[in-house]
């Protein structure tokens, strides 16, 4: 029982090229409910995680791998069907680049996992709902109303805006955890 967190984070990490084949080959509007089953996998083994002290090594390292790796299929799926302008996506990436060598960073120096905060999970909602909005009333709506194009890019400035809070939030976590890390060295040393 103790493995189901990772068997559902594992399904996350399926669920990716499963989007991306769904998304270009059948329709976006089919591969959209894949996200949503990967979202709630994401809710659901974490939850589970927690609840029943199921953490593991395994779970911390990879769950965030699935997390990226899915919100990277969503922009690259959004920007190569002409649905996102392609500068919006940069600030997203650059900070998943920055956040996976940071975490990387704090790994190899310490082994430790640097798990999400509730500000990560709110930049991700944001994020997820830009899309999902984005690809809704894209397929659906032609022409799109302006009305609905003032709402998307609503939904794209506020996940814009969360994720800089999130990743200046991770930047302060990283660099107590690196104030930390130095700590312990100098005491190691006994300097």
């Amino acid at each position: 029982m103790r493995h189901i967190p990772n068997i559902l984070t594992v399904l996350r990490l399926l669920f990716v090229p499963l989007f991306v084949v769904l998304f270009f080959a059948v329709s976006p509007l089919v591969a959209l409910p894949i996200s949503w089953l990967a979202a709630i996998t994401d809710v659901l083994d974490g939850y589970l995680a927690r609840r029943n002290n199921w953490i593991s090594r395994f779970g911390q390292m990879l769950d965030p791998v699935a997390d990226k790796l899915m919100q990277g299929a969503l922009l690259f799926a959004l920007l190569f069907s002409g649905l996102l302008w392609w500068p919006l996506a940069i600030p997203f990436v650059l900070k998943e680049l920055a956040q996976g060598v940071l975490g990387g960073l704090m790994l190899r120096r310490r082994s430790v996992v640097v798990v999400s905060r509730w500000y990560g999970k709110v930049a991700l909602t944001f994020f997820h709902l830009a899309v999902n909005f984005t690809v809704v009333f894209s397929v659906l709506l032609q022409p799109m109303p302006l009305g609905m194009k003032l709402v998307i890019g609503t939904l794209w400035l506020a996940a814009l805006g969360f994720m800089l809070f999130a990743f200046v939030s991770y930047l302060i976590c990283y660099s107590r955890m690196a104030a930390e890390i130095k700590k312990d060295w100098r005491k190691e040393q006994g300097l």
